[in-house]
């Protein structure tokens, strides 16, 4: 007696359909329009014609810093909060920033750049300080922040020096 084995089938075009339908519910896949054409990019990939709006906090850039600082605060678990979100919101960090930076006199003029994980804070003074602070000027007042770790000139970053 011979046994015939047959191949496995795996469905055709019903099982392609089907997992189409599922990558699409899932969010993996997406049908859109562009034009005449149909596109099964990710949904992630799709270019999206919105533009979002500017937050003011969003809007101070400082291009023209006259330094910038590496500064570690010790015991603040407000700035540690603000450093670890930095990358996923740095609007919302700098408005952070800004307000806990105004119990902070030696903290006024100087905008936040970024932020690390380990919770350091690259801060900028602008090249039109209003208070006309030199670097070592910035440097000396933040060393009187009782619960500063350390603050020091970012040499990389910096491309003019004022001492």
């Amino acid at each position: 007696m011979e046994t015939s084995q047959a191949s496995p089938h795996y469905g055709g075009q019903i099982g392609f359909l089907a997992l189409l339908c599922m990558l699409t519910v899932t969010g993996c896949v997406t049908f859109t329009e562009h034009g005449t054409s149909v596109s099964f990019l990710p949904g992630w990939a799709q270019q999206t014609s919105q533009v979002r709006p500017v937050l003011p906090a969003e809007a101070v850039q400082v291009s023209d810093a006259a330094a910038t600082f590496i500064v570690r605060f010790k015991n603040e678990p407000e700035v540690d909060q603000m450093a670890r979100n930095f990358r996923r919101d740095e609007a919302g960090s700098r408005a952070a920033f800004r307000n806990w930076a105004n119990a902070h006199k030696q903290l006024e003029g100087l905008h936040l750049v970024r932020a690390s994980y380990s919770g350091e804070l690259i801060l900028a003074l602008p090249m039109d300080d209003p208070a006309g602070r030199s670097p070592a000027d910035v440097i000396a007042s933040l060393e009187t922040i009782d619960n500063l770790a350390y603050a020091e000139i970012d040499e990389m970053a910096t491309t003019s020096r004022r001492n």
